[in-house]
């Protein structure tokens, strides 16, 4: 019995809503294709935008890439200058361990000089 009015009201319940769809088909049928309308219209709009920012996406890509290769020459020119000029450091060192045997060397020499130059004195005197 149950069943029977569940059913019963299930069906006057359809009959209903379909007199309401079939009565307000009209009306809606052009509320409808304007809402269509927009959404067709915004689907554009965002498609345009997809490809837009595909395409910045791709240009920005481009430009890392760029940048990459740059830094990559920067780094690498750095690199030849760092030895550069650790090879400069280590002429510098020699050359001043150089300097200072030098230095030395006269020094010993100015000394024997001197040394001879009091002996000549004693023999002239």
């Amino acid at each position: 019995m149950i069943e029977f009015i569940a059913g019963a009201a299930i069906g006057a319940g359809a009959i209903v809503a379909k007199d309401v769809i079939v009565g307000n088909k009209g009306s809606n049928r052009s509320s409808q294709q304007q809402q269509l309308n927009d959404l067709y219209a915004e689907n554009e709009k965002l498609r345009n935008r997809n490809r837009e920012a595909e395409r910045k996406i791709e240009d920005l890509m481009a430009e890392n890439q760029r940048l990459k290769k740059r830094f990559k020459e920067k780094d690498e020119t750095s690199d030849d200058l760092e030895d550069d000029l650790a090879d400069a450091q280590q002429k510098i060192k020699k050359l001043l361990e150089q300097n200072d045997e030098l230095t030395r060397k006269v020094q010993q020499y100015k000394a024997a000089c001197d040394s001879y130059e009091a002996e000549i004195n004693k023999l002239k005197a």
